[in-house]
């Protein structure tokens, strides 16, 4: 693996979607994780979970699906998902910073740059920036969406080496593992040689607004900009560890030269 000196990792839904508890014990693993690399490499944080965190406090069992319902879970489990992760990490001495962006942050000019420059001083700090979609004042015409495309967009704006998408799958199988018992994982590949539109976006887990389609188009997004990425699943014991060691984790993506 190359020595990469400022990597956007980011934790899906399907991660950190169960009980506090479990959401808890996730993220101090990662944090304990990423506290061994922390001086050498600069870490951005983009986090899904603030509506499943909403869902676990008012003990709802389906997903809303409108908006103003979604915003305010999003309201109610963005303090929770925050406090964990401050928790988590303050047990390993490394501050925290909550930074909530939307889509026209990214597309505002002068915006774009106050973002750029707050994450910016953040790390010279040694403070870790938890970067979430701000849901609360989202709307359907500004909203990412998906955390995998924010990532990517952060990306690109903190101009990281590495993007690390962790979720629930092992990487990217050359047919779909969850329906074929002889889907093979492919441990290296290049964005241009797949077909993302093969690829059907409804297939997410109910708790993610995602899929691997718009994992795919996170990666396509920013492999032109020279960064690599990879895809791994956040349940496989040590994984960042040994993304930095061995780099035998999930499927590894070349940045397109």
């Amino acid at each position: 693996m190359k020595k990469y000196k400022k990597v956007v990792l980011k934790i899906g839904s399907a991660l950190i979607s169960e009980s506090n508890s479990t959401s808890s014990k996730m993220i101090e693993d990662l944090s304990s994780q990423i506290s061994l690399l922390h001086h050498d490499t600069k870490f951005i944080i983009v986090t899904s979970g603030a509506i499943s965190q909403g869902m676990n406090i008012l003990d709802v069992n389906d997903k809303p699906k409108d908006l103003e319902s979604l915003q305010a879970l999003a309201a109610i489990g963005q303090q929770q998902l925050m406090g964990i992760y401050e928790k988590s990490f303050k047990k390993f001495n490394i501050l925290t910073a909550q930074v909530l962006l939307t889509h026209d942050d990214m597309n505002d000019h002068s915006k774009y740059n106050n973002a750029n420059a707050t994450i910016e001083k953040l790390l010279n700090l040694n403070v870790i920036p938890i970067i979430n979609e701000n849901d609360v004042v989202a709307t359907e015409e500004i909203k990412f969406g998906d955390n995998d495309k924010l990532a990517a967009m952060v990306s690109k704006l903190v101009k990281a080496d590495l993007m690390i998408i962790l979720t629930n799958q092992s990487g990217f199988f050359d047919k779909n593992p969850d329906k074929y018992d002889d889907a093979k994982l492919i441990k290296r590949c290049n964005i241009n040689e797949i077909d993302i539109d093969d690829f059907n976006s409804d297939e997410k887990s109910e708790l993610g607004t995602g899929g691997f389609k718009t994992k795919l188009q996170a990666i396509e997004m920013i492999s032109s900009s020279g960064i690599d990425a990879i895809i791994a699943s956040g349940f496989e014991k040590d994984a960042i560890e040994r993304i930095f060691s061995d780099g035998e984790v999930g499927t590894f993506f070349n940045a397109v030269d």
